[in-house]
């Protein structure tokens, strides 16, 4: 199929089913307002009968590619869906690990949030019985959550069916660097089943866990629990870092072969251009025609969290102004060196990219595509060919979106070309699974039918 006709029956289909319910937020206290949005040409408000959340559809074109954005991403999109919990009443939860307390001074919206404090490596863990079981077949679950002790945890959605199955929903590691990182809302996709395969039209309790990966005490909050409708199928994103040659040699190919998109950044330093061993701005045009989108990668000589905010502000700035110079179309995008960023990195990064991450993971780590925080998208490492087949059974099943990553055939991070070629036939052999861009994904995450 024609690439730009693939591409446009795409996000077709993912409007048409998309249910995203964009608001903004303070930057410490939350609190929702609808300063910067969009209302649909209806201007219809609808209400969640299961929470009695009055949300208002929006719909969001993707921005024009200008070197600073015209609004952050973060605020504009930071609750989408509709409201679930914001721990108003306490008492519905019970710790069934470490300790819960609520707290009114940490929150993001709301009176207070609740505060998980796992001790001496253990986890913390608290858990709600639902009165009535709740479908969740057709909806994600998202969390705003905030640490302390970044680098260290896990967090973990249990959904438990009324048999006592589990459906595991995990954002695997969270690679935010210390002090304090601030808030940031997380829609895990499922990695897992405990038991047998949970009932999702009927779940009857709902587990939130901080896994604590250490022997030190692990300090989590959480708040603004949301649902958000499910699309009706799921993605897989196949995003290649630096620039290399060995993509455009012999994964591209095979990519042409089954019309497949990747994601590609530039080298990270733009010099590399010229070395035999990157893709030329040449080669990189062409991938783009074939379909392919570039974004930008922030250079890998500066940490994102040990650098100043001036001194990031100028890197960055530079990868955009580059990407817009050479007329490339991801330039709204960008992709972390090293998973290394914190606070004060994002909202350098607000002001030039729209959507990025990533936290990042050996094992399956995929998003629901509606509820993520736009800067801080998850991704797994495309080292096994098990591992990234399980990604693609995850998403397909669950409806999820799953990003895998790779840089260099060369690289113990990457898999080998063979490997390679079965992954992207076994993608092509999945049903439910379609292979998407950052742009695609954009789009389903601020975009909502009328």
């Amino acid at each position: 199929m024609d690439t730009i006709h693939r591409r446009h029956l795409l996000r077709l289909t993912g409007a048409s089913l998309t249910a995203v319910l964009a608001g903004c937020s303070d930057n410490e206290t939350g609190g929702n307002t609808t300063e910067g949005t969009k209302t649909s040409s209806s201007g219809n408000a609808t209400t969640d009968t299961a929470t009695d959340t009055t949300t208002t559809e929006t719909t969001t074109a993707e921005p024009d590619q200008t070197l600073h954005t015209k609004y952050n991403s973060r605020e504009k999109f930071a609750s989408p869906g509709t409201s679930f919990e914001t721990f108003k009443s306490p008492s519905d939860w019970e710790a069934r690990g470490g300790s819960m307390t609520p707290d009114t001074k940490v929150k993001y919206s709301g009176s207070q949030s609740l505060r998980l404090e796992g001790k001496s490596g253990h986890h913390a863990i608290i858990e709600r019985s639902l009165t009535d079981p709740m479908d969740f077949t057709d909806r994600d679950i998202s969390a705003m959550i905030r640490t302390t002790t970044p680098s260290k945890i896990g967090f973990y959605i249990y959904l438990e069916d009324t048999s006592g199955n589990r459906a595991v929903l995990e954002l695997r590691d969270i690679s935010y660097r210390a002090p304090d990182v601030g808030w940031f809302r997380t829609c895990p996709g499922v990695y897992k089943v405990d038991g047998k395969e949970p009932d999702l039209s009927s779940i009857g309790r709902i587990m939130l866990q901080a896994t604590n990966a250490t022997n030190d005490d692990v300090n989590v909050w959480v708040d603004d629990v949301r649902l958000h409708r499910k699309p009706d199928t799921g993605y897989v994103i196949l995003s290649w870092d630096d620039g290399k040659r060995s993509y455009y040699d012999d994964a591209a190919p095979v990519h042409d072969e089954y019309d497949f998109p990747a994601v590609l950044t530039h080298p990270p330093h733009f010099e590399d251009l010229k070395r035999k061993a990157f893709m030329s701005l040449k080669n990189l045009k062409e991938r783009e025609s074939k379909g392919d989108e570039v974004v930008a990668h922030g250079s890998a000589q500066y940490s994102f969290s040990e650098t100043s905010a001036s001194k990031l502000d100028g890197v960055i700035e530079k990868h955009k102004q580059w990407l817009i110079d050479h007329d490339f179309g991801g330039a709204n995008f960008i992709v972390y060196p090293g998973n290394n960023f914190d606070r004060e990195a994002l909202g350098v990064v607000s002001k030039y990219h729209y959507m990025g991450g990533m936290n990042q993971s050996g094992s399956p780590n995929t998003t629901g595509v509606h509820g993520f925080d736009p800067l801080v998208l998850p991704r797994t490492i495309g080292e096994d060919l098990e591992i990234s087949k399980t990604v693609v059974d995850n998403v397909a099943k669950y409806r999820n979106c799953g990003i895998l990553n790779f840089h260099d055939f060369k690289n113990s991070n990457t898999m080998s070309v063979s490997d390679y070629e079965k992954l992207l036939a076994y993608i092509d052999g999945t049903s439910g699974v379609e292979v998407i861009t950052f742009s695609d994904l954009w789009e389903m995450r601020t975009n909502t039918a009328p």
